[in-house]
């Protein structure tokens, strides 16, 4: 308690030291809380599903972009191998209008096999979930609720179990409510997730057919058995579809080839890899911040070292006077760890508003007892770090020499080798650092310089969903589809209006199998594209590129002949040597053919991600989709390409919509460039949290070398005014401080360079349009590193050439 108190009264003594110590450690200790608190919520945390180490994804890829949807024939034989699979579970995502008793709303929902529920190992909070052997007509009136639906719509009320409710215009049974926190697989990093689910009977028709790959597939494997062999089960199951040539030949490729990926591993991706690349650099921050206090606590302990002799000299022991001055540092830490928790809830804050796509589960994150207890062992560890330095240094003094010079006081050539080597350790992790946003930051940029295939500026999108009870018949979706797109393109400063059947970036869209005229079809080859169904205006509304042929027209009806649009990669992959426009194909491949004519061929689009390659894409009209020989979609996102703000046509938006029917209600509004920048969310958010590390170590670093060489000045300035009473010139003493100076600058950057060439290589996933050892970072980040040091070094070189020898040895 004595040692405490005294501590307490050296460092209120010292208010300008103490200040900046406590600010340099809440920046660091802060930063590190804030971070952690985001890796514990998204890599540390266990996923919302019971034995998560058991599940698995059936994927294509570890690319969220692939071909990886199943197809009603695939899961059924999936499922039938049960001594590798103990269930397999699919689901398909899709929408839902809420009506009856409040303002209708739409809800993102999905339909899921009845066992998906318990191939992930949830039980609802309330009530049941889907049961397998239920009546596939009593299913198909059956829903589940999502927990913040539950609480949002029906108030919490527990009583709306067993009830009937209006979905998509249909009465239908709530069979129960699902736990706080649940979502599906993919849905962990949506922004939002799908809460309400309807039963997905996979002996339904439309599930007969090998070409439609809708089906998001998770399995949980039995005991023993590993992911790796799951995939060879997979493996010898594709064989047999090869062999047996099933929906009509299967391409013996890694397009249909699936893996049994850990769910884990998938949801996260590459998301693990840079949040634990963003923890690192944090934690150089503080080991900067660290060493930038080691350098001021050695700096006071010069004019402490008569005190410590004389306390020796009256019989205090080395043990009591390390034990003195780690009380001290740990109560400075302290100070910077309470601090810390203030800078983290801001940080946190901070990094919750910036909304950063596809990161799972990020809003989860919070400051609890977990991150409170790391970040008081954070602050106990920085207390002794940057304490037992100065603590051993002074421990061990020499008791004689600071009596006998009077106080005048000096350190020994390791003390100052020490020093050194903090400032070297500065500038090597600064240099990390910066190389590491640099690179983050050059592959943002060629990020936005991808040509996505359509124009995002001045569009606005919103969705529509027609509810199957409404509008039963298919001639009555596309008459309201036309109507509204019709009605939309009348209001003011709305120079286009057209509609999709899913945007570009907002999903994976899916590929449909076809069949191609007048081409037999060779062993192993399966002709697909990716499916959108469209209305007329939708080209002209996004802004993609007419390559050659047309767009489409207001003659293409239900009643006209069947046309699509493809995109130029189709084009060259099916008709490589020929002009595609007049080519036909049918997306189906049963006799009688829906042959479907090809009139025009457009750009390519980036459609599900961003760096994934443009697909293979055909565009039918929404009107003729039906007479394709598929089904007419009621959901269709409309883009409306606008003369000003598109967020102005707004309110006129929704009174069309309320004046032709009241209970249709929008989703997903939002300006087309806000899809574009969503998309690129993951980037930015790792690039702005490397780059304001970065540039604060840079300003802790530049701080450090600046101090140490005010240190030295200060510590040899009675050498210095020697020097300069025997004529030296000022000049010469500044190329002494600047040797010094820089040498410990070029040392520091070597040893940092060597370590980022070493490290780069983990960014590799992350980089995009850059390499790991890309020249011109290596090359500019130490130049200008090298800059804002040599200016570090400047300011007290100079101050030691305008020394006056006379008051310099005056003071001795």
């Amino acid at each position: 308690m004595s040692d405490l108190v005294y501590a307490f009264r050296r460092i209120t003594r010292a208010p300008a030291f103490t200040a900046t110590a406590v600010a340099t450690l809440a920046l660091g200790i802060g930063a590190n809380a804030a971070i952690f608190s985001v890796v514990k919520a998204v890599l540390l945390q266990p996923l919302p599903y019971r034995d998560a180490d058991r599940l698995v994804m059936v994927w294509g890829k570890m690319d969220k972009g692939a071909v990886t949807m199943l197809s009603g024939p695939e899961v059924r034989d999936y499922s039938a191998a049960t001594r590798t699979f103990a269930n397999v579970g699919v689901y398909s995502d899709t929408a839902a209008n809420l009506t009856g008793g409040q303002d209708p709303e739409r809800v993102v929902a999905a339909q899921v096999s009845p066992n998906l529920f318990a191939t992930l190992g949830v039980r609802p909070a309330l009530g049941r979930a889907f049961a397998p052997s239920d009546d596939p007509q009593a299913l198909a009136n059956q829903v589940v609720l999502g927990f913040n639906l539950w609480r949002r719509r029906f108030g919490g009320n527990p009583e709306v179990v067993g009830q009937r409710i209006l979905v998509d215009g249909a009465q239908v049974q709530v069979l129960g409510v699902m736990p706080a926190g649940f979502t599906l697989p993919l849905d962990l990093g949506n922004d939002r997730p799908s809460e309400l689910w309807q039963p997905l009977d996979l002996r339904a028709p439309e599930w007969n057919g090998w070409g439609n790959h809708s089906l998001v597939g998770v399995a949980r494997l039995r005991d023993a058995v590993s992911p790796a062999q799951a995939t060879m089960t997979l493996r010898g199951l594709e064989d047999q579809w090869i062999q047996d040539r099933v929906g009509g030949g299967w391409n013996d490729s890694d397009i249909v080839r699936r893996a049994a990926v850990p769910i884990k591993d998938l949801v996260l991706g590459d998301v693990r890899t840079g949040l634990w690349l963003v923890f690192g650099a944090v934690a150089a921050v503080l080991l900067i911040a660290c060493a930038n206090v080691a350098n001021l606590s050695l700096a006071r302990s010069d004019e402490r070292q008569r005190e410590i002799a004389v306390r020796t000299a009256i019989g205090a022991s080395r043990a009591r006077i390390v034990r003195q001055l780690l009380i001290e540092s740990s109560l400075l830490s302290a100070l910077g760890g309470a601090a810390g928790v203030g800078v983290a809830l801001a940080g946190l804050r901070a990094l919750t508003a910036l909304n950063p796509q596809g990161i799972p589960r990020v809003h989860e994150a919070q400051i609890d007892s977990a991150v409170l207890l790391v970040t008081a062992l954070l602050t106990v560890v920085t207390g002794v770090l940057f304490g037992l330095a100065p603590a051993i240094e002074l421990g061990r003094a020499d008791v004689t020499t600071p009596l006998r010079e009077s106080g005048r006081g000096s350190t020994g050539s390791g003390s100052q080798r020490f020093r050194d080597a903090l400032t070297m350790g500065q500038m090597a992790l600064s240099i990390v650092l910066l190389i590491g946003a640099v690179l983050l930051l050059r592959t943002f940029i060629e990020l936005r310089r991808i040509d996505l295939g359509f124009n995002p500026q001045n569009a606005l999108t919103l969705r529509l969903t027609l509810p199957l009870g409404a509008y039963e018949r298919d001639a009555d979706a596309i008459r309201i589809v036309e109507t509204l797109r019709r009605r939309f393109a009348e209001l003011h400063d709305v120079a286009s209006v057209g509609a999709t059947r899913l945007l570009p970036l907002t999903g994976t869209i899916g590929d449909w199998s076809i069949t191609l005229e007048g081409r037999e079809k060779r062993p192993g080859e399966n002709p697909n594209g990716d499916w959108q169904v469209v209305t007329p205006g939708y080209f002209e509304s996004m802004g993609i590129r007419l390559i050659r042929g047309r767009f489409l027209a207001e003659t293409d009806t239900e009643n006209a002949p069947i046309v699509a649009v493809i995109s130029e990669t189709m084009a060259n992959r099916y008709w490589p040597s020929m002009d595609a426009i007049g080519q036909r194909f049918s997306v189906t491949n049963r006799v009688p053919y829906h042959w479907i004519t090809v009139v025009g061929v457009v750009g390519a689009v980036h459609h599900n991600v961003v760096t994934e390659a443009p697909r293979a894409e055909m565009y039918v009209p929404h009107a003729q989709w039906g007479a394709a020989g598929a089904s007419t979609r009621r959901a269709m996102t409309f883009v409306l390409r606008t003369a000003r703000d598109p967020t102005a046509v707004l309110p006129d938006v929704r009174a069309v919509v309320r004046s032709i029917d009241p209970n249709l209600p929008l989703s997903d509004v939002q300006p087309l460039d806000r899809v574009a920048a969503e998309a690129l969310g993951p980037a930015r958010f790792a690039t702005w949290l490397f780059a304001i590390f970065a540039a604060l170590a840079l300003c802790l670093a530049t701080i450090g070398v600046y101090g140490v060489l005010s240190l030295l000045i200060t510590r040899r300035r009675y050498e210095f005014g020697i020097r300069l009473a025997l004529g030296a010139r000022p000049l010469s003493i500044v190329e002494m401080v600047m040797t010094k100076g820089l040498t410990l600058v070029a040392i520091g950057m070597a040893c940092g360079l060597a370590a980022a060439a070493a490290l780069t290589r983990v960014m590799q996933s992350l980089l995009y349009g850059v390499t790991p050892f890309d020249p011109v970072t290596f090359t500019v980040v130490p130049t200008v590193l090298g800059t804002v040091a040599l200016l570090a070094c400047v300011i007290p070189a100079g101050r030691a050439a305008r020394l006056d020898p006379m008051i310099t040895l005056r003071d001795r």
